[in-house]
């Protein structure tokens, strides 16, 4: 089914909103681009899916199923395949909010103790605009170097995002959040671990194709990928549909091109948007749609330029392979062994992995904010490990979960959901739970995933990986495996301390020229930016600069401005 087919989600249909003034109502966005429910569904109890998403591994889950759960034990939902929420209206005086065991569906609500009536909402923007609220400006900072979220902030003061795997009740005018309790588990041997990951993989994509024969595997030159096919039998795979996006510099079409031919699978191929067509008012345009779709709370003009490369490809149901991450370590560095760790532990990672890429430039914000920001962001990623455990690499393990997949690229998924299906087998609650029981020497230098791979599909684990060698060599490493990957860490790191010293980041594919694009209209029109100078701190001076032709800046300083435009529009979500 496409997602406009699936029962129970209208696509286009939110952001909604619930207010509890007495009595909790549907009130849907004042918003062009919304679809609304019908009079029959805003007078009545129903249940509404906020994702086209509704399966666990087994397979889809009926509507009448969750709206079943939902009258009764709403916590019972949580563990359906990420991204999944539904909201939930009984009668004149209740409305229930449920969302997934990662949070990846983003949903909001007013933070305890907020002035004014209690609000759920399915969009920041418009839960921030009902309650009239300012800027979080630790929020603000925590953004302007990550590029993203932490934990449950958002952009606007007295508004949250929903936690992972929570049950959100608004009764009577009072907001009460059910927290799920953090699941604790005995450890997994790499071998167990490696077999009832490949059971599970197995029956969740066989379950998949069954439901949906025309999905289309987003294939690439790397592993995670490579093991969603691995997962398929080969008796399946001729005929199977499968994309590639080719960017400049990746081996990606290269070698998904080879493995398509090598079992008959239905391999198409495009290039990234020829943006040179693209008009600096359409660009602005679009990044303001994305920021709007983005809830301001993460790169627009990455959304953006991703979506125009989108456009040659059909919509319908995507196979991704989000989620492997979670399985290596992401975050890991150095000799892999259990060790406590301290907030200059904290300070480093942030300084070296998080605040390279996605972080402003200097100058955009004044020093005094900047100097600021990064003192409570070096915390909050502290406080953010803390919550995960006290051994480091099992905190790194919740940090990348709990915070960067869940506030980066669940908010990616949510913007896209209106438009395509995309599933994610390796979220799957089984999954992330084999993986969080490893320990993380096992996951350490993808040899969990490399196994796994061994164990779905030998042949295709003899294959060379883009850039790297073939799983096999992570599977079962050399002697000199140690001393090569020491050199590959250095390596890696090197590029990080010479991207630092330079004050440079990595701009997303297609995003330099979009930003380009979007800063000529800035010019054209200086208009649209007024509103960035009443902000205390915006360095002015860099503004007026960029405005003049005096200064280019960054995608991710472009990005951040966007989004600062539309989070303070007056009218919320118009941002034009």
């Amino acid at each position: 089914m496409r997602t406009s087919e699936l029962p129970g989600f209208v696509a286009g249909a939110e952001p909604l909103r619930f207010t509890g003034l007495g009595r909790a109502h549907w009130d849907i966005a004042d918003d062009s681009r919304l679809a609304t429910w019908g009079a029959e569904q805003r007078s009545s109890s129903a249940t509404m899916l906020l994702s086209p998403v509704v399966r666990r591994t087994a397979g889809v889950v009926e509507t009448s199923t969750v709206d079943q759960e939902m009258r009764s034990h709403p916590e019972t939902l949580t563990s359906l395949l990420p991204p999944f929420a539904a909201m939930r209206r009984d009668g004149d005086d209740s409305v229930t909010m449920v969302a997934d065991s990662m949070g990846f569906r983003q949903l909001y609500h007013s933070a305890p103790g907020a002035q004014g009536p209690p609000i759920m909402s399915s969009s920041a923007l418009v839960a921030a605009r009902e309650a009239g609220s300012g800027l979080d400006e630790v929020a603000l900072g925590n953004q302007s170097l990550l590029g993203w979220q932490l934990g449950q902030r958002t952009l606007f003061e007295g508004v949250r995002k929903l936690e992972p795997g929570a049950v959100a009740r608004l009764h009577d005018g009072v907001l009460e959040i059910a927290q799920a309790a953090r699941a604790s588990h005995d450890e997994l041997t790499i071998q167990d671990a490696v077999r009832q990951a490949a059971e599970l993989m197995r029956t969740s994509l066989a379950a998949l194709l069954d439901d949906h024969p025309d999905a289309v595997l987003q294939l690439t030159g790397g592993l995670d990928s490579r093991l969603l096919l691995s997962a398929i039998p080969v008796s399946r795979r001729r005929g199977l549909r499968a994309m590639t996006l080719g960017v400049p510099g990746s081996g990606d079409v290269a070698i998904a091109s080879e493995i398509s031919a090598r079992y008959g699978i239905d391999h198409e191929v495009r290039g990234l948007a020829d943006l040179a067509e693209v008009s600096p008012a359409d660009a602005w345009m679009l990044s303001c749609d994305a920021s709007r779709r983005l809830d301001a709370m993460s790169d627009p003009i990455a959304l953006a330029a991703l979506g125009l490369a989108e456009q040659a490809f059909p919509q319908g149901v995507r196979i991704s392979g989000l989620g492997g991450e979670v399985a290596r370590g992401f975050y890991y560095t150095g000799r892999v062994t259990d060790r406590m760790y301290t907030r200059k532990d904290a300070a480093r990672l942030a300084g070296w992995r998080m605040f390279v890429n996605d972080a402003v430039e200097p100058g955009v914000l004044t020093a005094e904010f900047s100097a600021w920001a990064r003192g409570h962001a070096e915390q909050e990623v502290y406080d953010a490990l803390a919550a995960g455990g006290a051994e480091w690499f099992r905190a790194t393990d919740d940090l990348y979960l709990r915070h960067r997949m869940q506030r980066w690229a669940g908010a990616t998924d949510t913007a896209v959901s209106t438009q395509r299906t995309v599933i994610n087998p390796m979220l799957d609650s089984g999954f992330l739970d084999i993986a969080a029981r490893l320990k993380p020497h096992d996951k350490a230098q993808s040899r969990f995933l490399a196994l796994l791979q061994m164990e779905l599909d030998p042949d295709l684990g003899r294959m060379p990986l883009d850039g790297r060698p073939a799983p096999v060599a992570y599977a079962h490493p050399s002697a000199l495996r140690p001393i090569a990957q020491g050199a590959a860490t250095a390596k890696r790191f090197t590029k990080k301390a010479v991207q630092r010293l330079r004050r440079g980041n990595r701009p997303p594919a297609g995003g330099e020229l979009l930003a380009a694009k979007v800063l000529e209209h800035w010019r054209a029109n200086p208009g649209v930016v007024a509103g960035l100078f009443d902000l205390a701190f915006i360095e002015k001076n860099a503004l007026v600069e960029a405005l003049a032709g005096d200064r280019e800046l960054r995608p991710s300083s472009m990005a951040l401005l966007t989004n600062l435009i539309v989070a303070t529009d007056p009218g919320g979500l118009s941002g034009q």
